[in-house]
C-alpha cells in the first residue's frame, strides 16, 4: 500500500489512485503508524514539519518526498532529513510508477543533472574542505578515497570512470564498497559525511 499524506489544503492527484490502486490519501493528524503495511509512505513538502515528519518515517520504511514547487534546496533539506526519494507531486502515472519502483527495490529517486546540483549546494553549504575527510576515511583503500573525493565535485559515474581512468562498473563497484564501509546510503548522504564528519543516516 502507498500512503499519500499530505496538507490540509492540498487536493489529492487522480494520477495517485491510478498508478497505486488501493492507496490511502492522509491529512493532519496522522495515524502513527499509518494503518496496514507501507510500501512507500509519499510525504507533501506542503505540509508544517514536512523534514521532521520524513525524518521520523524514513526510520520505519521507505519515503519520496513530494512538492507542488521542486527546488534545489528542497531536495537537499529531503535527502537530508532521510527521504529516498523527491519528486514532483503531479508527475505522470509512469513517472510515479518508476519513482515507487525505484525506491522501494532499496534505491534512490533524484535525476542525475538534480543529483549533481544538490552535491554542489550541499557543499557550498558545508565549507569544510573533503581534503581533510573524517578520521575512518583511512578505512577505504586509496581507489576508494579517489572516488569519493570525485563525488563530492557532483561528477557522474562516467565522468568518474574518465577522470580516472576505469569503467563505469568499477565506479559502482567502488562506490558499493565506500557506501558500506562508511554507512552512508548514497551520494548526497557521502558528500553530507565528508564535509559533516559524522555518517548521514
Amino acid at each position: 500500500m502507498h500512503v499519500f499524506r499530505i496538507a490540509p489544503d492540498e487536493h489529492p492527484s487522480e494520477r495517485w489512485a491510478e498508478a497505486f490502486p488501493g492507496s490511502m490519501v492522509e491529512r493532519p493528524p496522522f495515524a502513527s503508524p499509518p494503518v496496514g503495511k507501507v510500501e512507500v509512505c509519499w510525504i507533501s513538502t506542503g505540509l508544517e514539519r514536512w523534514s521532521e515528519l520524513v525524518r521520523e518515517q524514513s526510520a520505519k520504511g521507505r519515503v519520496v518526498a513530494q512538492s507542488r514547487r521542486p527546488n534545489d534546496d528542497e531536495a537537499v533539506a529531503a535527502f537530508e532529513a532521510g527521504a529516498h526519494g523527491y519528486c514532483h507531486s503531479l508527475a505522470n502515472v509512469s513517472i510515479l510508477r518508476a519513482v515507487a519502483n525505484t525506491v522501494a527495490r532499496g534505491g534512490l529517486w533524484v535525476n542525475p543533472a538534480v543529483m549533481a546540483r544538490m552535491i554542489r549546494a550541499v557543499r557550498a553549504a558545508r565549507p569544510d574542505d573533503p581534503a581533510y575527510p573524517p578520521a575512518d576515511f583511512g578505512r577505504l583503500t586509496p581507489r576508494e578515497r579517489e572516488v569519493a573525493l570525485a563525488v563530492t565535485t557532483g561528477a557522474s559515474n562516467k565522468d568518474i570512470a574518465e577522470q580516472l581512468g576505469m569503467t563505469e562498473r568499477t565506479v559502482k563497484m567502488h562506490l558499493g564498497a565506500i557506501f558500506k564501509k562508511l554507512g552512508v546510503r548514497d551520494r548526497v548522504h557521502l558528500v553530507l559525511y565528508l564535509t559533516r564528519g559524522a555518517p548521514a543516516r
